[in-house]
């Protein structure tokens, strides 16, 4: 997330308190390493096309939470859990204060990194640490005016070894250093089950000095350090800002899974968030043949006042978001910034909003194994817009009203829509079942038979969205 205007990001105070320097830099004994055993969480191995929710290829939602405390983030937890939701992305560098020197790892701060992961087990959620992030790396001389280089304990000013972020890319002591914490850190976590990959940095393009080649150096030594320490052999992710892509990055046999962070705000899309997740999820998939992990989403990546975020109607965007997420080919879904917690960081309150949203989608893809889905050429009437997932027999799909768009997202009733699949089998003979988006409940179901690979459905009148499942029969 690009952040442009520092007055606007109390955020800056929030991370510059967790990094309290430590008097020298090197590295302290790694404590025990906990392995536990069987975990409700989703799980994923480097290689594999979908995550594995409940021992099955599938589909799962998260958040992006923020807390200061165990306590705070288990509640976290709990709404999760009640919501259906199994993954959270977990920046390290964020909320419980860090007190450790370059190569230091803080025996206070893992322990709590630890009980947080720990309670995340106990609700069957995966975590996705996020080791760095590239505020720790700005120095706001590329217009990035949110940045806490000074504040980071490897600058040389503060006794560190490092004269600029940049050296953090470069075959430098810094990076070597770094490195160093990075292998402790995986050496000490790497029993823990329910880690379902690592990120090393977040949105390392935002990093000052970066380039594609140095990034593409780092992400290369990074991942090379976790695949040697890390039994289990979880996927290594990275992230770029929005939906910048480089290819020396996601192209690199360094990642795993591609992610995308997209934000609505410019356009073509100015609110239509859904829009946006199905265009980048399928041009990653069709360019990289990688896992696409959306990792951060939302209206606007600015903060929320004044801004979509806020918008009366806003909901109906989000939900809009959720959904395609499902029948994008995405591994994951919700994801939100703001919505999702950081939100308190600017005195907003939006999240609450967002509690229980995820549900109705996960109801629907709850035992909808993803193993042979892929996205699907579809036709609409001029009426409808969405996208849909097809294998030899079932087929996934979402689509929206097309007047339901920013910044009011009018409600209206469609009738006479019809939608049209081109199937990857053979099958002939198919029971489709909508269902109510608000609900994720059945709503109506059609007997077709398809005709040279294809078949077109009738869809029910509907108000805002509907989705459907269908199968051969």
């Amino acid at each position: 997330m690009r952040l442009l205007n520092p007055k606007h990001h109390r955020r800056v105070a929030l991370l510059a308190a967790t990094l309290v320097l430590a008097p020298a830099y090197g590295v302290r004994p790694v404590g025990s390493i906990r392995e536990p055993g069987a975990s409700r969480a989703p799980t994923m191995r480097a290689g594999d096309r979908w995550i594995r929710v409940r021992g099955r290829p599938g589909f799962t939602m998260g958040r992006n939470p923020t807390e200061r405390t165990v306590e705070a983030f288990e509640e976290r937890f709990r709404e999760m859990e009640a919501a259906g939701e199994s993954l959270a992305r977990l920046h390290l560098m964020h909320g419980i204060p860090y007190r450790g020197g370059p190569g230091q790892i803080d025996e206070s701060w893992a322990e709590q990194w630890e009980r947080v992961f720990d309670a995340a087990e106990r609700h069957g959620i995966a975590v996705l640490p996020v080791f760095t992030i590239w505020a720790q790396w700005n120095d706001g001389t590329g217009g990035e005016l949110w940045y806490v280089w000074n504040d980071n304990p490897y600058n040389v000013r503060l006794g560190g070894p490092a004269a600029s972020p940049a050296a953090l890319l470069a075959d430098t002591q810094c990076r070597r250093v770094w490195l160093t914490w990075l292998e402790g850190l995986v050496r000490r976590w790497q029993g823990r089950r329910n880690i379902l990959a690592w990120e090393p940095i977040s949105e390392l393009d935002l990093v000052t000095g970066s380039t594609p080649a140095a990034a593409a150096q780092f992400i290369e030594a990074a991942a090379a350090v976790i695949r040697r320490h890390d039994r289990l052999r979880r996927p290594v992710t990275v992230s770029l800002s929005t939906i910048r892509d480089w290819p020396e990055i996601f192209g690199s046999k360094a990642v795993d899974i591609v992610q995308a962070h997209p934000y609505a705000l410019d356009q073509p899309y100015f609110g239509r968030l859904a829009d946006l997740i199905i265009d980048v999820t399928r041009q990653r998939l069709a360019r990289y043949r990688k896992p696409v992990l959306l990792g951060e989403c939302g209206l606007d990546w600015r903060p929320p006042p004044r801004t979509l975020t806020e918008a009366p109607r806003a909901d109906v965007a989000i939900r809009h978001a959720f959904w395609a997420a499902a029948v994008s080919g995405a591994v994951s879904g919700r994801m939100l910034w703001w919505e999702d917690g950081y939100d308190k960081n600017e005195r907003g309150d939006v999240a609450k909003r967002y509690r229980d949203a995820a549900r109705p989608i996960l109801r629907f893809t709850k035992d909808l194994s993803y193993t042979n889905l892929r996205p699907a050429p579809c036709r609409t009437s001029a009426d409808i817009k969405g996208a849909a997932l097809a294998g030899p027999d079932t087929v996934v799909g979402w689509f929206r009203d097309i007047r339901s768009e920013p910044p009011d997202w009018p409600e209206r009733t469609v009738t006479g829509a019809a939608v049209t699949v081109l199937l990857p089998g053979r099958a002939s003979r198919w029971t489709v079942t909508f269902v109510d988006t608000k609900t994720g409940r059945p709503c109506g179901q059609r007997e077709i038979d398809a005709a040279q690979r294809r078949w077109t459905v009738a869809v029910p009148p509907f108000t805002e969205s509907i989705a459907f499942k269908a199968e051969s029969r």
